[in-house]
C-alpha cells in the first residue's frame, strides 16, 4: 500500500496585500482599541465618583454636626446676662 504525497501549500492561495490596506487595519485595531481603554476608564471614573461623593457628603454632615454641638455647648455663654 503506497501513500499518496500531498502538499497542502499547493492549494493555499497566495495573496498580496497592499500596504495602504494595512496601515488602515491596524490604525482601525488602535481607533478599537483607545474607544475600549476610554469606556472602561468611563465605568471606573463613574464609580469611583459615586464612592467619592458619598464620603464628601458624610465628611460635610460630620463637620456641620460637630458645628452644632459647638455652638450649643457655648450657646449658654454666650445668652447668658448679667442682671443688676
Amino acid at each position: 500500500m503506497t501513500i499518496a504525497r500531498q502538499n497542502p501549500a499547493e492549494y493555499l492561495p497566495i495573496t498580496i496585500h497592499d500596504s495602504k490596506s494595512m496601515e488602515i487595519t491596524s490604525l482601525w485595531k488602535l481607533v478599537r482599541l483607545g474607544a475600549v481603554q476610554i469606556n472602561g476608564f468611563w465605568w471606573r471614573t463613574k464609580a469611583y465618583g459615586t464612592i467619592l461623593g458619598v464620603m464628601l457628603l458624610t465628611l460635610v454632615s460630620l463637620i456641620f454636626l460637630s458645628m452644632h454641638w459647638s455652638y450649643r455647648r457655648l450657646s449658654p455663654f454666650f445668652s447668658h446676662r448679667v442682671i443688676d
